[in-house]
């Protein structure tokens, strides 16, 4: 189909009246959050009736009693069928004793990281594997805990009769959410016919939104400004909020997010014990032995207990013999040397530990100033939440105080850290008007064509028709706005013939683009509209930051025709 090349008309912005991005409420009676991060996932569930009561789900499969559950998925030897998933499949493969090549079985973890656009390096999938499937297989299993589980708890409920609610972190932009929207239809979590029962939030959002059962014990108020941040195995993502009458939340900065999480820790020891039995060593070792290794000797004896104290420490070691005897075949020359010698025992003193913590909490303490300096100068942070796994890090909680104790006067980390997003999640989705405004992580603008200037326009953007793509600017990245109101342009197009339009719409992190050929630039999606051959044919473009997710409406003026839609997302692959 052919695009319809438009000018612009003329511009004004417009408040809206659009209430709520779930068109009907009256057929859904629980609500399901999913807090789908890059290394676990969980989900937690409530009924419209007794919203005080959001139940956390502890049971995968057979085994009981953990909040969460690993992205990871054993396929069988074609990646047709899912063996194994979530904490299962990382068992499975830590029971193995006998080596097993890649021919008869496929584990693939953390594939959600494909979603993430500025990330460079992702977990290796098999070439039979695409990312997408792997989700859709991953939410397939998700959607049968729980069935099962909402299953006892009411009978008869329908899936029809639920919002769900996925909480993602804060780095994932538009296209993210638009992957995931399609990989839950696919999945037949949701009937892409109702789509209006699914809706976004973010890790530091929902954790903000849980924190607002704790600001009175900590004594702040309606006009208080605090910061969550939401320390994650993957993740660490922050957000600035204020409370606003009615126990509202305002977002005061651009929420910010980095790949900093426990996990890199993990990363770091690795790249050390590497450098100790060499790379080709580790390289040739298990996956399940080097799971063992990392999640029963280095977290539980290393990590976890740091304090950061040299004082109350005592230097570590790793017996290999005992620990992970599998690795010793495969380590040669020096290193073997070195090792027999020292009847393979590799010590881990004070300052090795130390220097695989300090970068990834350097990172952190770096993000928390971020926002502490975007905040305006009207506002002082009253207080600092810390959630997600990695906040229970005694060392983290050491660093984070001693750097900013004098700066906030409340730091604190709340009960249950590890889920207060999914916690906040659905709490969100019980009741979205909770969140009064958001500012905006992207500048959001339409495509339009205008004729080539040679003075002031680039020479490598001219096309062969001496016309230029030039960027309509919508809505500014950094801009607050409050929830439902609608940016609008209206535009007028340059060919007199055509009966059919497409509107497309570019988002970027730049503030004042001027052209859509520039770097950093992403389609968003395209919105379809039909036109009359007539000469009054303008068109009224609007978006709608109703929720996490964007509504486009294109409405024909001449006929008052109204198009909507979620975009048809222009993947990039």
């Amino acid at each position: 189909m052919n695009s319809l090349h438009y000018q612009q008309f003329s511009k004004s912005f417009v408040p809206s009246s659009f209430t709520s991005f779930i068109s009907s409420t009256e057929d859904i009676k629980t609500v399901v959050a999913i807090d789908l991060g890059t290394t676990y996932c969980s989900f937690a569930y409530a009924s419209k009736k007794s919203p005080n009561e959001i139940e956390i789900n502890t049971r995968w499969n057979d085994i009981k009693e953990l909040p969460k559950t690993n992205i990871a998925l054993l396929y069988d030897n074609s990646c047709n069928e899912v063996l194994k998933w979530g904490e299962s499949a990382l068992l499975h493969e830590e029971k193995k004793r006998i080596r097993i090549t890649p021919k008869y079985y496929h584990m693939v973890e953390r594939f959600t990281l494909y979603l993430d656009d500025i990330i460079t390096e992702r977990p290796h999938l098999p070439s039979k594997l695409n990312y997408k499937k792997a989700i859709i297989d991953y939410l397939k299993k998700m959607k049968e805990i729980i069935e099962e589980t909402l299953d006892k708890r009411w009978p008869g409920l329908k899936l029809t009769q639920i919002l769900w609610v996925l909480c993602v972190p804060a780095e994932w932009g538009p296209r993210a959410k638009a992957i995931i929207r399609d990989c839950i239809y696919k999945a037949e979590l949701l009937n892409e016919s109702i789509g209006s029962h699914l809706t976004f939030t973010t890790k530091p959002e929902a954790a903000a939104i849980y924190c607002l059962s704790v600001i009175e014990e900590h004594k702040l108020t309606v006009g208080d400004t605090f910061l969550m941040v939401d320390c994650g195995g993957e993740t660490v993502d922050l957000t600035m909020r204020t409370i606003q009458i009615g126990n509202r939340l305002k977002e005061e900065t651009e929420s910010i997010g980095d790949l900093c999480g426990s996990t890199f820790i993990d990363q770091e020891f690795l790249h050390f014990l590497g450098n100790t039995v060499g790379i080709n060593a580790l390289q040739k070792l298990r996956i399940g032995d080097l799971q063992r290794l990392v999640r029963r000797f280095f977290c539980q004896t290393v990590k976890f207990p740091f304090t950061g104290d040299p004082d109350e420490f005592e230097t570590i070691e790793l017996d290999l013999e005992r620990q992970c005897p599998s690795l010793i075949q495969y380590i040669t020359g020096v290193q073997r040397t070195y090792l027999e010698n020292s009847k393979w025992i590799i010590e881990l003193d004070f300052e090795t530990i130390k220097k695989m913590f300090d970068p990834i909490i350097d990172k952190i303490i770096k993000l928390i100033n971020i926002q502490l300096l975007d905040l305006p100068n009207r506002h002082k942070c009253k207080a600092m939440f810390l959630v997600g796994g990695f906040s229970e890090s005694p060392y983290l909680i050491k660093r984070v105080k001693e750097r900013f104790q004098g700066r906030i006067p409340v730091i604190a980390f709340p009960q249950h850290p590890m889920v207060a997003s999914v916690k906040g999640a659905v709490a969100y989705g019980l009741n979205m008007k909770i969140i009064e405004s958001r500012v905006l992580k992207w500048t959001y603008g339409v495509g339009v064509k205008a004729d080539f200037d040679i003075r002031n326009d680039p020479p490598s953007f001219r096309k062969s028709d001496n016309k230029i793509w030039k960027f309509s600017l919508l809505a500014v990245r950094g801009t607050q706005v409050m929830v439902n109101k609608t940016f609008c342009k209206y535009f007028m197009p340059i060919n007199s013939g055509q009966t059919v339009a497409a509107l497309r719409i570019y988002i970027t992190k730049e503030r004042q683009p001027k052209y859509i050929d520039e770097t950093g630039m992403q389609l968003l999606g395209t919105l379809k509209i039909d036109l009359l051959k007539s000469s009054n044919r303008s068109v009224k473009f609007e978006l709608t930051f109703g929720t996490m997710e964007i509504k486009a409406t294109a409405k024909n003026e001449l006929t008052n025709e109204t198009y909507h839609t979620t975009f048809e997302y222009q993947s990039s692959e």
